[in-house]
C-alpha cells in the first residue's frame, strides 16, 4: 500500500480532483511538484525500453506532457488527451521548451471519446494516474481502453485501497506487471506557500490550528520546505493477441 502521492492525496482530500475545473486551478501546484520530483523517471525509463520510434501513441490524461513529450522526441506520433486548460498550458510550454511542434493535443475527456475502429491501428494507449480521475471511474475507464482494441496498453497507477487493477482482459495477454516505490514528496519555497496550497485544496482560508498542522508536517532540506512522501506505482503492459 501507499501513503498516497500528491495526485492520489488530492483525490482523497478534495473530491473535486476528479473535475476538469480542479486541474485548471491546480496546474500551478502541479508545476511546483513536477519541478522538484523524479516521480516519473521510472515510468519514462520503462516506456523508453518498450516503445519503438514511429509508433502511434494515445496518452489518456497527458497532463503537462511528462510522458507524451519524451515519446515525441524519439519519433512517435503522439495524441495527448488533456481536457484541462491549465494543464494543457503546461504541456504547450514544455513542448515549446523542447522544440516539439508535432504533438497532437485533444482537449476532450476520455469519457467523451468515441471508440472507433481507428484505435485498432494505435500502437499504444497509455494512462498514468488518470483513469481514477475520470467521470466514469477507474474500472469503466480501463475497460473502455481495452474495448478500443489498441495493439498495446500501458497503465501506470498508484496502488491504493480505493481500486484494484483487473489483470485479465479478453483478447489481451499481460506482458508484465512491475511495482516500484518512488518518492512523491512536495516542496515549497516558504511556509506561506504550503499554507496557500492547503487553502486551495480546502477552498477556504486555514484556521490557526490548521496552519499549525501544516507546519508540523514540514521538514527543511535543500533550501525548501518539504512534505515527505513515498508511493508505490504499479506498471502494467498488455498486448493484443492477434498482433
Amino acid at each position: 500500500m501507499t501513503k498516497g502521492s500528491e495526485i492520489d492525496m488530492e483525490k482523497s482530500i478534495c473530491p473535486k480532483a476528479a473535475t476538469v475545473g480542479f486541474w485548471d486551478g491546480y496546474a500551478r501546484w502541479y508545476r511546483l511538484w513536477i519541478e522538484h520530483t523524479r516521480y516519473h523517471d521510472i515510468i519514462n525509463d520503462m516506456l523508453m525500453t518498450m516503445v519503438e520510434p514511429g509508433w502511434k501513441v494515445f496518452d489518456i490524461g497527458a497532463g503537462n506532457g511528462i510522458l507524451s513529450l519524451p515519446l515525441c522526441a524519439i519519433g512517435c506520433e503522439v495524441t495527448a488527451l488533456e481536457p484541462s486548460t491549465g494543464m494543457r498550458s503546461l504541456l504547450y510550454e514544455q513542448a515549446f521548451v523542447r522544440g516539439i511542434d508535432w504533438i497532437t493535443v485533444d482537449d476532450r475527456k476520455w469519457e467523451d471519446i468515441p471508440v472507433k475502429d481507428d484505435f485498432r491501428d494505435m500502437d499504444l494507449v497509455l494512462a498514468c494516474n488518470s483513469m481514477h480521475l475520470t467521470g466514469i471511474g477507474f474500472d469503466t475507464s480501463l475497460e473502455k481502453a481495452f474495448y478500443a482494441e489498441p495493439k498495446r496498453l500501458f497503465l501506470a497507477t498508484e496502488l491504493t485501497d480505493r481500486f484494484s487493477v483487473k489483470i485479465e482482459h479478453n483478447g489481451y495477454d499481460l506482458h508484465f506487471a512491475k511495482y516500484h516505490e518512488v518518492e512523491s514528496s512536495f516542496a515549497y519555497h516558504d511556509i506561506d506557500q504550503a499554507w496557500e496550497h492547503a487553502e486551495f485544496k480546502k477552498g477556504r482560508e486555514l484556521s490557526f490550528s490548521e496552519q499549525s498542522d501544516v507546519h508540523s508536517r514540514l521538514s527543511f532540506r535543500d533550501g525548501h520546505y518539504w512534505v515527505e512522501d513515498r508511493s508505490t506505482i504499479g506498471m502494467f503492459w498488455w498486448e493484443r493477441r492477434d498482433r
